[in-house]
């Protein structure tokens, strides 16, 4: 089995990409594949693939604290007194399990990337957790936060009960209601746009709205995953897993991908980041002259792999009959994309409207 992505443009689709889509097959067998499928893709393939645009950065916790597209973002564990972390079987993988109920000065946090990195100021943004609740302890539990006044957080407060909320300054302020002490992982997604506007969904369901406040420039703090760099001894009690932040606002559709009627779908699997080899050609660029013709293919693609390139105009050829234009094209370092552009005329290639393209990752 290897990991393989198809595109293909035809005399209809003149400048767009007919498939996006990954599959796990064997390498001789795609005219069965496409048989399988009906030769009709959904475009909730479409809706994942668009995940990666804006992706910022990820973190799995299957281990580590390493970071899917960034070493330089990789968490740093800061513990004092009796706070620990641990790796527990997480919604994907595994988790990371905080202990934060001892009190002040007893604290278990995670510190990832430079001062400011995700503070979006006056941008846009949006961030995706997992998690669960093991106890609300004291009167702040957060979740995830860039610090105080306008810079982004999301905690519970004792004055709002069992309620989460996204902050942006005080009257910036966006609750949504849920008992978070069930034993369940719990999805929470916040997207806030360039204007101000913040929509809070909870286990992919809109739970609360806010308009009008923009973002700060992050107080020359790191990001802090499972407590708050301006405010000590308001951690996480409990467990958190596949944390991702995007410099763009999230759909509605996206959030709901991830949230996957309850089943959870890891955002590695939706684009390709993290550790997962998963991966997908994104976009299709397609020129045409009339005398050659040009086209980049975009592909999700993880640092440290080799992926190639193939092309065929005849489906019912096995793989291994297709011209291989490319067998070692490295994935673009620091990237969670690469574009490989194809030359027809430099490769040698029929100017035909009706092409196949298929990108392989190498073993």
């Amino acid at each position: 089995m290897i990991d393989l992505a198809l595109a293909f443009f035809g005399s209809q689709f003149f400048t767009h990409l007919f498939v996006l889509i990954c599959f796990m097959m064997k390498k001789n067998n795609i005219l069965n594949l496409l048989l399988s499928l009906g030769v009709s893709f959904s475009t909730a393939s479409l809706s994942k693939a668009e995940l990666v645009e804006g992706l910022i950065e990820y973190w799995e916790f299957d281990g580590d604290f390493s970071a899917g597209l960034d070493e330089a973002n990789d968490g740093i564990l800061e513990q004092s007194g009796i706070g620990k972390a641990s790796f527990v079987a997480g919604k994907f993988g595994s988790a990371v399990d905080l202990e934060n109920s001892g009190g002040a000065g007893n604290q278990a946090v995670i510190n990832v990337g430079a001062p400011g990195e995700f503070a979006f100021e006056a941008g846009s943004m949006s961030v995706s957790v997992w998690y669960t609740t093991e106890s609300l302890y004291t009167g702040w539990n957060t979740l995830i936060s860039q610090g105080e006044g306008n810079n982004w957080r999301i905690a519970r407060h004792g004055s709002s009960g069992t309620n989460l909320k996204y902050s942006v300054g005080g009257p910036g302020n966006v609750p949504a209601n849920l008992d978070q002490q069930d034993d369940s992982w719990h999805h929470v997604a916040v997207t806030h746009d360039a204007v101000g506007n913040i929509t809070m969904y909870i286990d992919g369901e809109e739970a609360a709205s806010q308009g009008a406040w923009e973002l700060a420039n992050g107080a020359g703090l790191s990001l802090q995953i499972g407590g708050n760099p301006q405010a000590a001894n308001r951690g996480w009690d409990g467990n958190i897993d596949d944390v991702a932040v995007w410099d763009r606002p999230l759909t509605p559709e996206e959030v709901a991908l991830i949230w996957n009627d309850g089943n959870g779908a890891s955002v590695a699997s939706l684009t390709g980041s993290g550790s997962s080899d998963l991966f997908q050609i994104v976009d299709v660029n397609y020129s045409k002259t009339a005398d050659n013709i040009s086209v980049d293919l975009t592909f999700t693609s993880k640092e440290g792999n080799l992926y190639s390139i193939y092309t065929s105009n005849d489906l019912s050829q096995p793989l291994s009959n297709w011209l291989e234009l490319n067998d070692g094209v490295p994935a673009t370092a620091g990237e969670s994309t690469t574009v490989y552009p194809i030359d027809f005329n430099n490769e040698g290639l029929p100017l035909n409207d009706r092409q196949f393209f298929v990108v392989v990752k190498s073993p």
